[in-house]
């Protein structure tokens, strides 16, 4: 499938269809504005997609706005269910039991029957409270029972020595991406893992540009070059 980036479609090949695809990284590393990019790559080919976001929903809609996608028509169009975490749920994913969590989400998307899901972030599905590696493992049993191209966020480094806890999620990834923010313009994707076949590249930049989104580093050092030019 595509994934709504052609760097990223040209990388890996597209996305796996039916797969879990897993983002990590800090702030401001990309994370949302590829999740954003997968979600309107499902809206434009007519699939109906359920994005669960963290964060406001003005925030989420300025922030696809500014990278060029709108996200307002579909959700009036009730081709894209955007959900935010609500405190309640927060608080219930802190203390309760993962499965009736989980549960309450599928609740949520699967009246929807969505083609994609976005979780921008998964960690307040995982944090707060024990058991976390049950409700790891009942996310990742959602997703694949849904058998929907999934695309998770989270926002931290999965290195050496991390959270063992997440290893269900990790395991059912078709692809771990880390995106890492080296300066203010370029950011870098390194490829963790892979279940097809890996590509010859481990790691690709990019940039992200207003009403453009992602695009490849070089597309960057083309433009300083045209300004530079008398």
């Amino acid at each position: 499938m595509h994934s709504g980036v052609p760097l990223f479609d040209d990388w890996l090949a597209g996305v796996r269809d039916g797969g879990l695809h897993l983002l990590t990284g800090g702030p401001g590393s990309g994370k949302s504005t590829m999740a954003f990019e997968f979600a309107d790559a499902g809206l434009r080919r007519g699939e109906s997609v359920a994005m669960l976001v963290h964060s406001r929903a003005d925030d989420v809609l300025s922030h696809a706005r500014y990278i060029g996608v709108d996200l307002r028509k579909p959700i009036r169009d009730g081709r894209l269910l955007l959900v935010r975490y609500r405190p309640e749920f927060l608080e219930r994913a802190s203390h309760g039991a993962p499965d009736d969590v989980i549960a309450d989400l599928e609740r949520l998307v699967s009246s929807h029957r969505p083609r994609r899901i976005v979780i921008d972030t998964f960690s307040p599905l995982v944090s707060g409270g024990p058991p976390v590696v049950g409700a790891a493992t009942a996310l990742a049993q959602l997703l694949e029972r849904t058998g929907t191209a999934s695309l998770l966020t989270f926002p931290e480094e999965l290195a050496e020595g991390y959270d063992r806890s997440l290893e269900p999620i990790v395991q059912s990834a078709a692809v771990v991406i880390r995106l890492v923010r080296e300066d203010a313009d370029v950011r870098r994707a390194e490829l963790l893992s892979a279940r097809a076949p890996s590509p010859e590249v481990a790691t690709k930049r990019f940039v992200i540009r207003e009403g453009r989104g992602i695009v490849p580093e070089h597309a960057i050092r083309a433009e300083r070059l045209t300004l530079r030019a008398p």
